[in-house]
């Protein structure tokens, strides 16, 4: 994380932050709270649709998923950290113009990753829908506040039947009374897990992360 990271961060800033290199933010292991519960949400499918949403970045969950057989979606605006994940991973690439979402697919040769190269709010379910399962790894607090509402209703509409979507979020931003409200006829939150922030974080004011499990009924 940034330390002068204030929680309003517009696209292009996102996007110089990957073109000047300044990404503290990324890791190179999976998240704890992946390698815990991903199994509940593949919950014993194969070649389960995934969509790793905003910002996806180069996030080595979506190695692992796509090593597993499953087909992975991400929307990235950083150009930067898409073609850093195919390059490290030597995974060989296409890109083509999505003139809907005014940016670029880039695809695996195999179809099973497709990285959307664009601002997340020009997504929508007529570019790629029906997801079985999501993970959401503090892509809600890195959006601006007034966004999250408007966030999480594309979320919603990507979502197919059964769909499983693991949440991981901050407290400071983001609680469950605030998911439950946002999504509210249709789905189910339930709170799964929470992990103590380490010193450093709690410099910072945060307490921990909670995991919320959200499905679609």
């Amino acid at each position: 994380m940034e330390e002068d990271y204030t929680g309003d961060v517009t696209v292009d800033e996102w996007r110089k932050l990957w073109k000047d290199g300044k990404t503290d933010f990324v890791t190179q292991e999976l998240s704890s709270m992946f390698t815990k519960h991903v199994d509940k949400m593949l919950n014993s499918r194969e070649k389960v649709k995934t969509f790793v949403v905003p910002f996806c970045g180069k996030v080595v969950e979506m190695k692992w998923l796509w090593d597993k057989g499953h087909e992975v979606v991400g929307v990235e605006c950083g150009v930067e950290a898409i073609k850093d994940f195919f390059a490290e991973n030597k995974i060989d690439y296409s890109m083509v113009e999505v003139p809907e979402v005014k940016g670029e697919l880039y695809k695996s040769d195999d179809g099973r990753i497709r990285l959307y190269c664009c601002d997340f709010f020009k997504f929508y379910s007529g570019i790629e829908s029906d997801f079985e399962a999501v993970w959401d790894s503090h892509a809600l607090n890195a959006v601006n506040l007034d966004d999250q509402e408007k966030y999480v209703n594309i979320i919603k509409s990507l979502m197919g039947n059964k769909c499983i979507n693991l949440t991981v979020t901050d407290e400071l931003s983001v609680n469950c009374e605030k998911l439950r409200k946002w999504f509210n006829n249709g789905f189910r939150v339930e709170e799964s897990d929470f992990l103590k922030a380490d010193e450093k974080l709690e410099s910072f004011g945060f307490t921990g992360f909670h995991l919320y499990t959200i499905y679609k009924i």
